[in-house]
Formats: structure tokens, C-alpha cells, sequence
């Protein structure tokens, strides 16, 4: 069912709890108050796919249909950047968001493995004529240091043997043929990665970082962040897009045994499998190109989709304004209805008790109905709490609320 729409007016500009409970009634004047729907359920309408920052990944699949260049997608994306080479570094890749705190990976005809301290070990595919089925960088068994990394292999057989040690803190395995396969705990294959494959002692766990070229980085990333069938110059603003937020993360690493993830957190780094005929075009015709700023590479940040509208990114190249890319794709892109069960707000936050109205405190002003949701209040018959936009979307779950661009649809 439908909410019942109270009031609408300009947004608030008073400071908001995040999650802290309060007691008695609000004392703010409303904005936006939505009561409790009669079946429990609040319906929602929205508009774009995440953050809204830097480009619009189907706004760029769009100006490429349109006939747009790959060069004039990123220059309306990242307005005052200015296009420089880069040569081709190395990019350190944690891949434990495809492995988790471990290193395996597929025996192969031709791996080696060293200890980057005079330690060189060739790694079998069989063992007294028993197939292997992984090898693997962890822990000793028993003793050693807090340095001391392990090879190991597992039988067809169910039997893991420990091979060699080193109190270098890691091991990094390299194919004969540029590829290797990473395996889950479960031995199932992960990805195939253009590069090599280290494990590194941290602590009580193992990283596991693959290391290649960034041209091999982007081949790996780019048909998993855009789909590998859109248009080259689509794929070309990502490339260009990925390879400059890559050469920032070179300049600013993750951490001091990475570069950058392989997660959404970072970009999406998955493998060479999903390559396409397209997404090579796409790296190829940019080669080396990155944006920068100020002499330095940009933070080429990007989406799915703005529903129109872009978002300040505190930058000067990523600016808050509407976006002509979006007009014209298909509602189902960039448009979304969704359900959201009162119980699920109640139980994250009993205190308030039971919920009789969600209020829109404050939106961005850029936009649809005043733009994205800033704050929120959720008041119950025992106090109320007030949240971000982006903590009620982690609340609800992003794949429900698909961004904070977004309206209780009134009755």
C-alpha cells in the first residue's frame, strides 16, 4: 500500500543524529512527513543506480549509441581534466573479495614459485603419480616465525602436504604461460588472472595479491564494471575512467601490501575470462591514457547510473549537475520501484517502538522532488532517530533502495 503524504516543504537545514535514539516528540518542523501505511509496507520510487558521482556508466552506453566519442564522454564526465600518458606500472591487486584470506590456486604445467629472498621451488602437477589439485601459501603447521609462509599441495586424494618454508613472509607464484588460476577454499576455480600470485604472511592470515601490468589491470576490469557487449567508445571512457582511478590508487595505496581491491569497493577486477572482442578494442584504442588534475591522476569515480542528475564529488571534475547522457534510456535503467516492510525499521531501531511516520528532513536540491535524500527521521511511539540517506539505504539494503534519490510514492 501506498503512504499517506502529509506535508511537503523546503528541506531542513538542522544538524541530525545518525543513529541515536531520542525520546518525546521531534522538535524539528517537518519536510516531507509520510504516516505508517494501514498493510505495513512502504512503497517507494527512485531514481538512478548508486553513488550519482563522476560517470554514468549507462549515460556512457548511451552517448556511444548516440555516436559520441570515447573522448567526448569523458571530458562531459570529468569537466577540467586533462588527458596525459601513462606508461604501464605494475598495480598490486588484493583479490580477497574473490578468495578470501588465502592464497590457491590451480596446478599447472610450468609454475614457479620464490620466496623473493634466493628460495626458487617448481611447482609439480602430480605427486608420485597423483594428480594435485591446488597449491597453496599459508601458515606452518606447527613453529616458525610470524614471518614464516608455507607451500603446500593437496592431492586428488584429499591429502595436503607442506612442501617448503620461508621466513621471508610470502611466496609469489608465477605462470610459465602469463595466467594463473585462483581457487576458492572450496578448490573451485575463482578467476584466471593475467599476472602473477603472491601470498603474504599478515599476521595470523595470508593476502592473497595478484600483480600485473596496468594495461593487463584494465583488461581485467573493464568488462566486469561495463558489459563487454557495449559499444568501444562506451568501454573506452571506461577504460580511461578505471585506469586513472587505478594510477590514484598508485599514488595513495589501499594498504602497504596493495594497491587497490577487486571489489566494488575499489573496481571490480575479475579476471581475463570475461574479455570480449570489445572490451580489447576499447583498452587498445586508449592505451596509457589517463585524466588528471592538477598534474595528478583524477579520482575518475563512476556508476551505474545518476537517474539524470549527478552528484557533487568534492572535486571540481565532478560536478552536481543534471545529465543529458541519461535522457532517452529505457525507465528499467534508471528508474525503480521497491517495498519496504515496516518491521524491518522497527527491529534496527526498537527503541523508537512502533513507527508512525518516516519524515524527509533534508534532499540535496539537485533534481527530481529536491533531489537525493540527506536525512531522515523515523518516529515511533517512543522516540524517534534520525538517519543519513546513505545509512537508510544500507538499512534497507542497496539492491532494494538502488540509491538516495528517492520518493515515498503518497496515496
Amino acid at each position: 500500500m501506498r503512504i499517506a503524504h502529509r506535508a511537503l516543504g523546503a528541506g531542513l537545514t538542522a544538524a541530525t543524529c545518525a543513529a541515536t535514539v531520542l525520546a518525546g516528540a521531534p522538535t524539528a518542523q517537518a519536510a516531507e512527513v509520510y504516516t505508517r501505511p494501514a498493510d505495513g509496507t512502504i512503497e517507494i520510487t527512485g531514481r538512478g543506480f548508486g553513488h550519482g558521482r563522476g560517470m554514468s556508466q549507462y549515460g556512457a552506453m548511451n552517448a556511444a549509441r548516440q555516436g559520441r566519442t570515447w573522448q567526448q564522454i569523458v571530458s562531459h564526465y570529468y569537466p577540467g581534466t586533462t588527458a596525459a600518458y601513462l606508461a604501464n606500472p605494475s598495480v598490486r591487486v588484493s583479490i580477497a573479495g574473490k578468495v578470501g584470506s588465502t592464497l590457491r590456486v590451480a596446478p599447472e604445467a610450468g609454475l614457479v614459485a620464490d620466496d623473493g629472498a634466493g628460495q626458487v621451488v617448481r611447482l609439480a602437477t602430480t605427486n608420485w603419480g597423483v594428480p594435485l589439485t591446488s597449491w597453496e601459501v599459508a601458515r606452518p603447521a606447527a613453529g616458525g616465525t610470524s614471518t614464516t609462509a608455507t607451500l603446500w599441495f593437496t592431492t586428488a586424494l584429499g591429502k595436503r602436504y607442506a612442501l617448503r618454508s620461508t621466513n621471508a613472509g610470502l611466496w609469489t607464484i608465477r605462470p610459465a604461460d602469463g595466467t594463473v588460476t585462483a581457487l576458492t577454499p572450496t578448490l573451485k576455480p575463482a578467476a584466471t588472472y593475467l599476472g602473477t600470485a603472491t601470498g603474504r604472511r599478515t599476521g595470523t592470515t595470508i593476502t592473497p595479491v595478484v600483480t600485473t601490468s596496468m594495461e593487463n589491470y584494465v583488461r581485467q576490469v573493464v568488462p566486469f564494471e561495463s558489459p563487454g557487449s557495449w559499444p568501444v567508445a562506451a568501454l573506452a571512457a571506461q577504460t580511461v575512467a578505471a585506469r586513472s582511478y587505478a594510477a590514484a590508487a598508485l599514488r595513495r595505496p589501499w594498504a602497504a601490501t596493495y594497491d587497490i581491491c577487486d571489489t566494488q569497493a575499489c573496481q571490480v577486477f575479475g579476471g581475463i575470462t570475461a574479455e570480449t572482442a570489445n572490451s580489447r578494442a576499447a583498452v587498445a584504442t586508449s592505451a596509457g591514457t589517463i585524466l588528471t588534475s592538477a598534474g595528478v591522476p583524477a579520482l575518475t569515480e563512476f556508476g551505474s547510473s545518476n537517474g539524470g542528475q549527478r552528484v557533487y564529488g568534492l572535486k571540481s571534475y565532478l560536478p552536481g549537475t543534471s545529465d543529458a547522457f541519461e535522457t532517452g534510456l529505457a525507465p528499467t535503467t534508471n528508474t525503480w520501484t521497491t517495498s519496504i516492510p515496516v518491521t524491518r525499521l522497527e527491529q534496527a531501531y526498537p527503541a523508537i517502538g512502533t513507527l508512525r511516520t518516516l519524515t524527509v528532513l533534508t534532499r540535496d536540491g539537485k533534481g527530481y522532488w529536491g533531489g537525493r535524500v540527506l536525512t531522515l527521521r523515523l518516529t515511533g511511539t517512543k522516540g524517534y532517530v534520525d538517519l543519513t540517506g546513505d545509512r537508510f539505504r544500507s538499512l534497507v539494503g542497496s539492491s532494494a533502495l538502488r540509491s538516495t534519490y528517492f520518493l515515498p510514492i503518497s496515496a
